[in-house]
């Protein structure tokens, strides 16, 4: 068995054991196209899949605007309420250092391996998210655990 698919295969495996549903069916997806074979896909993905996640979140974050459910009374009311301060300020901190770990990535390519293998075993094992902004939700509950301390 090719190391690839017993890597992906253990994934899967690690993904329904832990009942992560995101990476299990990550895992299938990517397993199934390879035992089929479908290379030029593969590599369409690997060279755009994390662009595409990208922009499939931000049009999930952006929607709210367009369906009304915010408007310019709550940003107005970002303004009133320190929790959403520090909201703001934990997205804002989070797209700053997101952006130096683009630049780090681009600089160290081999940074990639470690980061693929921290994020398996954080989905996998901790119940967390392989997604930006949930990254700078869990940094604004750490925020708020220590103000409310």
């Amino acid at each position: 068995m090719e190391t690839g698919i017993l890597i992906i295969l253990i994934v899967l495996i690690l993904g329904i054991l832990s009942h992560n549903n995101s990476l299990s069916y990550s895992a299938a997806i990517v397993l199934i196209l390879r035992i089929l074979n479908l290379k030029n896909l593969l590599d369409l993905m690997d060279k755009n899949a994390i662009k595409w996640g990208i922009i499939v979140l931000t049009v999930g974050v952006l929607t709210p605007f367009v369906t009304g459910k915010v408007g310019f009374r709550e940003i107005k009311d970002v303004s009133k309420s320190p929790t959403a301060i520090i909201a703001v300020l934990a997205g804002l901190l989070t797209a700053i250092i997101a952006g130096r770990g683009l630049n780090l990535i681009a600089g160290e390519p081999s940074i990639v391996i470690g980061i693929v293998i921290g994020s398996v075993i954080g989905v996998a094992f901790f119940n967390g998210v392989a997604i930006g902004p949930m990254t700078a939700a869990g940094l604004l509950a750490v925020i708020l655990g220590i103000i409310k301390r």
